[in-house]
Order: structure tokens, then C-alpha cells, then sequence
């Protein structure tokens, strides 16, 4: 049985599907559900786990250790693209029951 436990409290899986790919805002549409510019601003695995390489990932349980390493990327992310838009979270309307049911 899989774990729905992401490990951190706040943890959001995003679904990024081809078929909603659209240029401009998203309508919501099955056909616009997200838009993205190119080329993308972009952090590398090992730029984020640095001097540490695959030690970044210990403690994967851990909701402290995982806050950390969410820190470390906001800061990572602010110093590599000083001019990048911050944006907020996105509300999820998603209902499991609704959709599984």
C-alpha cells in the first residue's frame, strides 16, 4: 500500500499534463490548465544538493529536515534569479473523494 505522506506538511503534488499546455493565462480549460515561458528558470539537482550531493535527500520522513531543504531551494532559487516573479501558492480545489468516486 503507497503512503499518501509526502514528509512535509505542506507538500503539493503538481500534475503538469501535456494536453493543458496553453501560451498566455490558463482559462481553467481541459486544453489550458497552465502556461510556462521559455526558457524556464532553472535549478539543477546538483546545484541544490551541492558540497552534500545525495546526503541532501537524508531523512526523506522527516518534516524539519524536509522544511530545511525546501529553504535552502527558495534561497537557492532568490540568489540564482534575483528578477524571477515570487509567486504565491495556488489554492487546490481538488477533492479525492469526488474524483475516485
Amino acid at each position: 500500500e503507497a503512503s499518501q505522506y509526502p514528509g512535509y506538511s505542506g507538500g503539493i503534488w503538481y500534475s503538469l499534463p501535456g494536453e493543458g499546455e496553453c501560451s498566455g493565462v490558463p482559462t481553467g480549460a481541459p486544453d489550458c490548465t497552465y502556461s510556462y515561458t521559455w526558457p524556464p528558470d532553472v535549478i539543477t539537482l546538483e546545484e541544490l544538493q551541492g558540497h552534500r550531493g545525495q546526503q541532501f535527500w537524508d531523512h526523506g520522513t522527516n518534516e524539519h529536515a524536509n522544511q530545511r531543504k525546501i529553504e535552502e531551494l527558495e534561497d537557492l532559487f532568490r540568489e540564482k534569479f534575483p528578477h524571477s516573479e515570487q509567486l504565491s501558492d495556488p489554492t487546490c480545489d481538488f477533492s479525492y473523494s469526488n474524483f475516485w468516486n
